[in-house]
C-alpha cells in the first residue's frame, strides 16, 4: 500500500508540473487596441465629430510624443483600419513615406499608424478593414415608422448626439494621447456599443427583426475584421498594435479577449 501511495502522490506531483510548464510555455501575442477619432472626418458615420485641424503644429507635436509612447512597445506588427484589399497600395504609400517621398495626408491612419510603423523599422503596414455595407440599415427606419417604434430612433439620436459631443468637448480640450486615453475606457467603449444593443436591435423586434439584422451587420464587419487581425498575426510576433475607429473596439476586444491565443493590452496601461 505504501508503494501504490507512493506512485500515487509521484505521478500527481509530475502531472502537476507538467500542466504548469504547459501553461508557462505557452506563448500569447499581446495585442494592443488602440480606438481613435477620425482625424480627417469622412463623412461615413450617422453620428460623427466636427473636424479638427491635425496638422497644425500643436497637433503634430502630440503625434510625436503620442508615437513616442507607443514606440517603447517594441510592437511586431502595426495594423490600422484600411481594407484587406488596398495592401499593395497602402504597401507603395508606406514605402514612399519610409524614403521621405511622402508626405502624410491627414487621416490617423497615417498620421498615427504610418508614423508608428516608421519609428519601430517596420518594413510593413497590415490592413485588415473589411466593408460590409449595413444593407439593413435603410430598412430601419421604414420598419420603426410602420411598427411605431420612431420614438426609439429619436432617443437614439439624442444619446448619439450627445455621446458625439461629449467627445468633441474632450478632444478640444485634452492633447491625443489624453482623446486616446479617454474614448478606451470601459465606460466609453461601452457607451458606443449600446448604441446598436440598446436601441437599434430593438426595431421589429417579433416580427421581422430588422433591428437585429442590422446589428447583425455591424458584428458582420468586425467578425470580418477579426479574421483578417488572427491570420495576419504568426507565432513569433511578442506585440501587436490595432489602430482603428473607436466604435470597432468593443467588439474586436470581446472577441481577441476569448481567443487564447492573444493577451489584450488595455490602453491606459502604456498611455501612462
Amino acid at each position: 500500500m505504501t508503494f501504490i501511495k507512493t506512485i500515487s502522490i509521484f505521478l500527481i506531483t509530475l502531472l502537476s508540473i507538467t500542466t504548469a510548464f504547459g501553461q508557462e510555455s505557452k506563448h500569447k501575442t499581446k495585442i494592443l487596441l488602440i480606438g481613435t477619432i477620425h482625424f480627417e472626418t469622412p463623412h461615413l458615420d450617422a453620428y460623427e465629430l466636427k473636424t479638427d485641424d491635425f496638422l497644425a503644429p500643436k497637433r503634430q507635436r502630440e503625434l510625436e510624443d503620442l508615437i513616442g509612447i507607443l514606440k517603447q512597445t517594441n510592437a511586431d506588427k502595426v495594423m490600422i483600419e484600411k481594407p484587406f484589399n488596398q495592401q499593395k497600395q497602402i504597401d507603395s504609400l508606406y514605402n514612399a513615406y519610409s524614403q521621405n517621398k511622402y508626405t502624410l495626408t491627414v487621416s490617423e491612419r497615417e498620421q498615427i499608424g504610418f508614423r508608428l510603423a516608421k519609428k519601430l523599422n517596420l518594413k510593413h503596414i497590415n490592413c485588415v478593414d473589411e466593408f460590409y455595407g449595413m444593407k439593413h440599415d435603410s430598412l430601419v427606419s421604414v420598419t420603426a415608422k410602420e411598427k411605431n417604434q420612431l420614438y426609439i430612433l429619436n432617443e437614439l439620436s439624442t444619446t448619439a448626439n450627445k455621446f458625439m459631443l461629449e467627445i468633441d468637448n474632450v478632444t478640444k480640450r485634452n492633447s491625443i494621447t489624453g482623446i486616446l486615453k479617454y474614448i478606451n475606457t470601459k465606460e466609453l467603449l461601452q457607451k458606443n456599443l449600446s448604441l446598436y444593443l440598446k436601441y437599434y436591435a430593438k426595431i421589429g423586434a417579433g416580427e421581422n427583426y430588422i433591428g437585429a439584422e442590422s446589428v447583425a451587420d455591424w458584428y458582420l464587419r468586425n467578425l470580418a475584421i477579426y479574421s483578417n487581425v488572427i491570420t495576419q498575426i504568426d507565432t513569433k510576433d511578442k506585440y501587436v498594435i490595432l489602430i482603428f475607429g473607436q466604435g470597432h473596439i468593443p467588439i474586436l476586444k470581446h472577441l481577441l479577449q476569448n481567443n487564447d491565443d492573444f493577451e489584450v493590452v488595455e490602453v491606459n496601461s502604456v498611455l501612462k
